[in-house]
């Protein structure tokens, strides 16, 4: 007799490992995309609650931060002695403590980047076929210098007393930079960090621009969210990896399309009302005594410690 049942019901195999391809890993990777979604928000809106706040360094002009940041990067990538650098760090930690933040949950973020980027990459350049000096921790001994080329590789290979010289100064060089970056974005609302750049000359367009990029990022998100929690509400066990991507990707052009129509909408009536391209965004609140003598600490600092610690 001919067999007349769906070739999809004869083969549930391939559907069931379709089906469990999402869980096999314990959550669908939307569902942990959604939970890290939430505390990237969860840190947001810490962010926003810390700026908010009535603390000395809150209250220092989005503008003098700004100055202070550029500032301040280039005295830490000026200074080429170990105690500068560590001055640098408890200035920088003082100030941490002047604007009452979170410092363990701070510092365990900056310190898992600073030991990727400022230790691991940089500590091939402790050895002595790198940075040469007294060898203070040997790993490899050959039988003769070995020469390939141009290069000559020594007897011994291993960390010299130089080279962790070197990476200490560069993991420093980058803990202070990444911490006091955080320290002004953590002391700052994101609005009035974006609207500080107009003092680098940068135009207000690429300013607004910027500004709706990240409104949009939470209004798409937020909407997947919801259609996916619709969509998996009325479902049982876990949603095919293939349906979640045509779920994001049809959201993604239903926003895109609706966003467009509102868009020219409201472009048509700036125009009517006499837009000419021409954006202007709110100007910061008036420069006070306070911020002067603000910039004025952080300027004395900056040639102190380039002036105590010089070569």
């Amino acid at each position: 007799m001919e067999n007349k049942i769906p070739e999809y019901l004869v083969q549930p195999f391939d559907d069931q490992n379709d089906l469990s391809e999402s869980s096999r890993g314990g959550l669908a990777f939307i569902d942990r995309t959604i939970l890290n979604s939430a505390r990237a928000a969860k840190s947001i809106y810490s962010q926003a609650e810390n700026a908010s706040e009535e603390y000395l360094l809150q209250k220092i002009n989005p503008y003098i931060k700004l100055i202070s940041l550029i500032y301040f990067v280039f005295i830490i990538s000026i200074a080429s002695h170990l105690k500068a650098q560590i001055t640098i760090t408890l200035f920088i930690f003082s100030l941490y403590l002047l604007a009452r933040l979170k410092i363990f949950e701070v510092f365990k973020k900056i310190f898992l980047l600073v030991f990727i980027f400022g230790f691991i990459v940089v500590l091939p350049a402790s050895l002595n076929i790198v940075t040469p000096g007294k060898i203070i921790f040997n790993i490899i001994t050959f039988n003769k210098p070995l020469h390939f080329w141009i290069y000559t590789i020594p007897q011994n290979i291993g960390f010299t007393e130089n080279g962790f010289k070197v990476v200490l100064l560069v993991f420093l060089r980058i803990l202070n930079s990444v911490s006091f970056a955080l320290l002004i974005v953590f002391t700052t609302s994101f609005p009035s960090f974006i609207k500080s750049f107009k003092i680098l000359g940068v135009p207000d367009t690429f300013l607004m621009i910027i500004s709706l990029a990240y409104k949009y990022i939470f209004i798409l998100s937020r909407t997947i969210e919801e259609t996916y929690f619709a969509l998996k509400s009325r479902l049982s066990g876990n949603i095919r990896n293939s349906k979640i991507r045509e779920l994001i990707s049809g959201r993604i052009f239903f926003i895109f399309k609706k966003s467009m129509i509102i868009y020219e909408s409201t472009y048509d009536a700036m125009v009517s009302r006499g837009y000419q391209g021409k954006i202007i965004l709110h100007s910061q609140k008036k420069l006070s005594s306070f911020d002067f003598v603000a910039l004025s600490i952080i300027v004395a600092s900056g040639i102190c410690i380039i002036y105590f610690f010089r070569k």
